[in-house]
């Protein structure tokens, strides 16, 4: 009895939940929760109290192996947990297919989980939406998925299809992972089919096949340039300075479905053998550009990179059993969430990815900087690159165990150190250096900040840095610039080059900053008119 007092409190303290917090989401008083953390309600659990503990396990428990946990503390038998009771819980069979009660079940379980959902967002209400703890944001998400499923499978049962069903186009299978010098490298040569597949096109529909996909898998419509698919973005891409981003990061972990963390144990020793485990963030959750606030908030969660790593060269291989026990990939089955981040909507991203510091920098002589990234990096080798990435550290240790003194506080110190380590460039060089957006990666769902960095250095003085200076030089093979006239980056972005994914997108961005949405528009249709003129000519 005396450990689920203690196990309740190190739940609740984990989930970030004052007493009263906590109060208002379960509707009980913070005279009942301290009875129960202080082991001053007698077991068996029973009536009122016996709900309420069941609904504190659904909103603090964030895995299989810690409910378990939970109820053998509580002495709640799960074998006389009832069927509604158990799907709280997150205990779920499969539904065989072709199975004589199969319709039944599903229409019976698609009401229980509307009316958990209706009642977890009920809760949230209660306590405010941008104050939602991240596992009660990943609850959610999950019900919502998981009817979403219900309701497709329902709706091949009973041969019916929407009025207007979106034109999904089929699971793109795309090459992610290959053995390169004994190690996983993601996305390697993904350019080429990129530029294979690229032909002539406007402003606006130079999203990719894979963007395309996953933003109707998220059923949202959002601005994309090859796999880069925009989150959110500073007024007219004005950029956001130092004083207008409030960050907020959390001290523990954000809680991943069963399944993902099953799969990142049976993936780790693949991985642990190459790559050191590195600290980093993940996005918990972001305010929309529309909102009233003066800022721009930012909420960013611990993630390493094992957690990470252990999936992304796997989210398109089918690994994950879905409501009929058929196996399908992660993305098929968690895609649908990486879009989801912001603080004032309901639900979080179900996948791990890290954030992604993509600077474009621009030297004194107005030029922008492109490197070519060497061929040892793990993602995106020999790729152009427009300029530079950084992963964002968090605090952690170094290969020795010592305490590493790369973390990053927020994004535009991420910026800063990336400029550091990969070109000897110290802050004092900088002259301006503002957020234009946060945006979604396709390939591995990383939430990517592009920057655009004015130096006050010249390309030759950075390029002798480069060469001379720089700590981590060897991220990258080769060094290049390209001027800032508009004309000129166009007619580079069309060009025939083995672009990084976010590497176009990151340029145009670039472009808007500088010379505004409407003259860059006119401009690449000039470029494709002219292009059009020529096909026709040969």
């Amino acid at each position: 009895m005396k450990d689920f007092g203690v196990f309740l409190s190190n739940l609740r303290s984990s989930a970030g939940l004052s007493l009263e917090d906590l109060a208002k989401l379960v509707e009980s008083s913070r005279s009942s929760l301290s009875r129960l953390e202080n082991n001053d309600v007698p077991q068996p659990f029973r009536g009122t109290m016996r709900k309420l503990v069941l609904t504190l396990a659904e909103i603090l428990c964030t895995s299989a192996k810690e409910t378990e946990r939970y109820l053998k503390l509580a002495e709640l038998d799960r074998t006389l947990l009832t069927e509604p009771e158990e799907l709280q819980l997150g205990f779920r069979h499969h539904i065989t297919p072709g199975s004589a009660n199969e319709v039944e079940t599903l229409e019976r379980w698609i009401r229980i989980y509307e009316q958990l959902l209706s009642d977890l967002e009920t809760r949230e209400m209660a306590l405010g939406i941008s104050n939602s703890p991240p596992n009660l944001k990943l609850k959610i998400q999950e019900y919502t998925n998981t009817i979403q499923e219900i309701q497709r499978r329902l709706d091949t049962l009973y041969g019916r299809q929407e009025l207007e069903e979106p034109d999904i186009i089929p699971h793109i299978q795309i090459h992610t992972a290959e053995a390169l010098e004994g190690k996983i490298v993601v996305g390697h040569q993904y350019g080429e089919t990129l530029r294979n597949a690229l032909s002539m096109y406007n402003l606006y529909s130079l999203a990719s096949q894979n963007a395309r996909w996953l933003m109707q898998l998220a059923d949202v419509e959002r601005f994309a340039v090859d796999d880069c698919i925009i989150l959110t973005n500073s007024h007219d891409f004005a950029g956001w300075d130092r004083d207008e981003i409030k960050t907020t990061i959390l001290r523990t972990r954000l809680p991943i479905p069963d399944d993902l963390e099953k799969l990142i144990q049976e993936k780790l020793p693949t991985i642990e053998k190459d790559y050191f485990n590195s600290s980093h963030y993940r996005l918990a959750s972001y305010t929309p550009s529309f909102s009233d606030l003066d800022q721009l908030e930012i909420t960013l969660a611990p993630l390493n990179f094992h957690e990470y790593y252990s999936l992304t060269p796997f989210f398109d291989e089918p690994l994950l059993a879905a409501l009929d026990s058929s196996k399908v990939s992660i993305r098929q089955k968690y895609g649908n969430t990486a879009l989801t981040y912001s603080s004032t909507a309901r639900g979080t991203s179900l996948i791990p990815a890290p954030v992604s510091i993509q600077c474009i920098v621009v030297t004194a002589d107005q030029h922008v900087l492109l490197m070519r990234r060497s061929s040892s990096v793990a993602f995106y080798p020999n790729h152009w690159s427009a300029s530079f990435e950084e992963t964002m550290n968090a605090p952690g240790t170094d290969r020795k165990g010592k305490p590493s003194r790369a973390a990053d506080s927020d994004f535009f110190a991420g910026a800063i150190r990336g400029l550091d380590e990969e070109f000897a460039i110290p802050e004092s060089a900088i002259e301006s250096i503002k957020v234009l957006s946060l945006n979604t990666e396709y390939l591995t769902l990383s939430i990517d900040v592009i920057i655009a960095i004015k130096l006050t250095l010249t390309s030759e003085e950075i390029r002798e840095n480069w060469l001379l200076k720089a700590w981590d030089r060897d991220e990258a093979s080769k060094f290049a610039t390209l001027s800032t006239d508009l004309t000129t980056i166009v007619n580079k972005l069309f060009s025939k080059t083995l672009w990084h994914p976010t590497a176009r997108m990151r340029l145009i961005q670039f472009l808007f900053h500088t010379y505004g949405v409407d003259e860059v528009a006119k401009a690449i249709k000039a470029k494709k008119d002219a292009m059009q003129t020529e096909s026709k000519a040969s």
